[in-house]
């Protein structure tokens, strides 16, 4: 049984069909469901009771999602927000993001149970995922204290965070490097809020999330008319990121035609969008990250070498949490503050047995796992120290880590293994294995149907 039970969830939405298909996947997950039609009978239930987040239609009658998500966050600004949109409102949703919304879904077919389990565990369990705009900080002591999120006391670390706050000022691209889990989008954030431009919305989009005909329209826009469904014209991403800065996460998952598209505008700095007569000059500041071997990725002719030079200008290489013991002690500390802060709870103090069985880990999904296995500890201390016994599954922290040391051979073979592994241990669920892994869903499928046809052709 999960342990959701505490989680309150309230799903509004004016199509009965599709609150049914909600309510029956979030019920498989053990969240408390509350239900309601529109946005104004919704703002009665909120009246009624407290909810840790509410998954809300952009369009309804009486009261819509953009009205609601207002409402919400006057009456309790730490309840998270989801707002779900049909194609040809996304333009509404960028607006609720603005507003304060954690994410946006999209009906149809961007959107799926596994998007949805995964997007509102993110909403609960990854509270590094949103920073509210800060002043350009001063120095890097105030920056850490401003930020509240990249927490670090190895020398590695705040290297990384001096050189990311004195290429901030300037318009280079930057691509970040990291395995998944190490903080690339924080980091990402952190310099778009150290830069001159730090007044402006930050954007973000994910390359592996979207459908590549999506993903085209997500960044470059289209306009009205310009293929089947296209009711309304669009500004893409580069357009709303105009005088701003634009995360594209995952960057290397791009299919080869946009990144023709992506390496234009880098290098003419113009848009053009689906359909449309002329192109669209644009000031953007591109942030990528990846956690792939991007030069593998060249030579397999997957990633177009001139865009990985003209991404590449500032590169920052996140560093493992296996090589950053020294900071786990810290981060454990914060992580559990902050639970206990957003759930009324005493402060927990860490036992030291506990910080040593965290040490001999490996992390394989870095610090967002740190995260998990932190908040996990805190629901089972019932006292004010967290001893090992608290961690649940010490048992399973010491056996992944002495199986660790048998994954040999290149690259590809250890990352097989891990995943192959991974499957095992949760009897094939792919959603929990990629949960685990700290990958998409989509990338764990294109990683079997890469092995499959490996295997094929052996």
């Amino acid at each position: 049984m999960k342990n959701n039970a505490s989680k309150k969830i309230l799903i509004v939405d004016d199509e009965s069909e599709m609150r049914v298909a909600l309510e029956t996947t979030l019920k498989r997950e053990n969240y408390q469901l509350t239900l309601a039609e529109d946005g104004q009978q919704a703002l009665g239930k909120l009246e009624d009771g407290s909810f840790d987040l509410v998954l809300t239609d952009v369009r309804m009658p009486k009261l819509n999602g953009l009205e609601l998500l207002r409402a919400v966050k006057e009456k309790s600004p730490k309840t998270q927000v989801v707002v779900m949109t049909a194609y040809g409102t996304i333009d509404n949703a960028v607006e609720a993001m603005k507003e304060g919304a954690f994410d946006y879904l999209i009906k149809g077919s961007g959107f799926s149970a596994d998007v949805l389990v995964s997007t509102v565990k993110r909403a609960f369990l990854d509270p590094g995922s949103f920073i509210p705009a800060t002043p350009r900080p001063s120095t890097q002591t105030e920056s850490l204290g401003e930020m509240k999120r990249i927490v670090t006391q190895n020398e590695e670390m705040k290297k990384l965070l001096q050189f990311a706050e004195n290429v901030a000022f300037s318009k280079s691209t930057v691509l970040i490097m990291g395995e998944t889990g190490t903080g690339k989008e924080l980091f990402a954030r952190y310099i778009h809020q150290c830069s001159p431009r730090s007044e402006k919305p930050f954007m973000a989009v994910n390359c592996a999330a979207l459908p590549e005909g999506l993903l085209e329209s997500e960044l470059f826009g289209h306009e009205k008319g310009s293929f089947t469904g296209a009711t309304e014209s669009k500004e893409g991403k580069f357009e709303l990121a105009n005088s701003s800065s634009l995360l594209l996460d995952e960057v290397t998952e791009m299919s080869m035609p946009l990144q023709a598209k992506l390496l234009r505008v880098l290098q003419e700095h113009e848009v053009d969008k689906i359909g449309g007569r002329a192109p669209i000059p644009v000031d953007v500041r591109v942030i990528a990250t990846s956690n792939r071997d991007i030069r593998k990725r060249i030579h397999d002719q997957e990633f177009r070498e001139d865009l990985y030079y003209r991404l590449n200008v500032v590169p920052l290489n996140l560093i493992p949490l296996r090589e950053r013991i020294d900071d786990i002690p810290v981060l454990v500390e914060n992580f559990a503050k902050q639970f206990c802060e957003e759930n009324g709870k005493s402060p927990i103090n860490i036992d030291s047995a506990t910080l040593s069985l965290l040490k001999k880990y490996r992390w394989p999904g870095n610090i967002r796992e740190l995260g998990n296995i932190v908040e996990r500890s805190c629901l089972m201390c019932q006292g004010d120290t967290m001893l090992p016994t608290h961690l649940f599954f010490d048992e399973e922290l010491q056996s992944k880590d002495k199986s660790a040391p048998r994954l040999s051979g290149t690259i590809y073979e250890m990352e097989k293994e891990l995943i192959m592994q991974t499957l095992e241990e949760v009897n094939g669920n792919k959603t929990k294995a990629a949960d685990s892994l700290g990958i998409s869903i989509r990338t764990l499928r294109n990683k079997l149907n890469e092995y499959g046809e490996t295997s094929s052709q052996t």
